[in-house]
């Protein structure tokens, strides 16, 4: 981290530095949020404040039910942002296993395996996403899982071709003439080094990962009410985005900041652990 920061510092890139900050603000929120709001607060329907405009008691305003913005919006980040973490953690874990297991191991099954991946890639995830929801049912974990399943075969893909590669290299073949075994040479000498690469599209994946989470709950396909969670939070209140628009700005605005944020860390970190881009800077 310290390196990465360094790095930062050197090419005075300052969207990366910022989207840096916000990713970390939303993060502290998210692990905070009984800290900055009341669960109450976010869920308690209190009508004689339906649709207040922002003021001191309500910082951000209240929704079509009188419930506080800001403590949605706080817990909202809890939810979105576990169901993120969660979903692409599941997915890297299942994907890395099943695509360096297919590089190391090359004949007809691993070609079976990654020619169902292909198959699966070919469906739009979020299609591929709503398909496992309506066999789990709606909710936090079928809406995690979901998403975690439909991202497997993308890295799949992504982490063959690094193995495939990494197989033929000095090292790996020193290490088998010693008499390595194929679980040592696979965890403990090839995967190691595809690290970053994890970690950079795992960055970008929560991206994706809470776009997509918002997109299942605005069509009612995610945690249901009175969870907060900030696509449903845009459906509920779209029928007042003439009337009284803050209600769908304030979702809105935090969906648009965090995704940018983890976009623009993203290729920062890809810029970061790519020795031309450093070099030439």
């Amino acid at each position: 981290m310290g390196a990465f920061l360094g790095y930062l510092w050197r090419t005075r890139n300052l969207a990366a530095a910022v989207a840096a900050l916000i990713v970390a603000a939303f993060v502290v929120v998210a692990v905070g949020a009984p800290l900055f709001a009341d669960w109450g607060a976010a869920t308690k329907v209190e009508l004689q404040h339906a649709l207040a405009l922002p003021s001191a008691e309500f910082p951000l305003g209240a929704d079509e039910l009188g419930r506080d913005l800001l403590a949605r919006l706080v817990w909202g980040a809890r939810i979105s942002l576990g169901v993120a973490v969660v979903s692409v953690g599941f997915a890297l874990a299942a994907g890395v296993c099943i695509g360096a297991a297919c590089g190391y191991y090359e004949g007809r099954v691993a070609e079976l395996v990654m020619r169902s991946m292909d198959f699966l890639i070919a469906f739009p995830r979020i299609l591929l996403a709503i398909m496992l929801i309506t066999v789990l049912g709606t909710g936090v974990v079928s809406l995690t899982l979901a998403i975690g399943i439909s991202s497997i075969p993308v890295y799949a893909r992504l982490f063959r071709a690094p193995v495939l590669t990494l197989k033929q290299r000095e090292f790996v073949l020193a290490a088998r003439s010693l008499g390595a075994r194929d679980g040592t040479i696979l965890f403990g000498h090839i995967l190691p080094n595809t690290v970053s690469l994890m970690i950079i599209q795992g960055t970008i994946s929560l991206a994706d990962a809470i776009l997509i989470a918002s997109g299942l709950s605005f069509l009612g396909l995610g945690p249901q009410p009175p969870t907060p969670e900030w696509g449903a939070m845009i459906a509920n209140a779209r029928a007042h985005i003439t009337s009284t628009p803050h209600v769908v700005f304030a979702p809105g605005l935090a969906l648009f900041a965090v995704i940018l944020g983890l976009n623009v860390l993203g290729d920062a970190l890809r810029d970061f652990a790519d020795p031309r881009v450093r070099k030439s800077r």
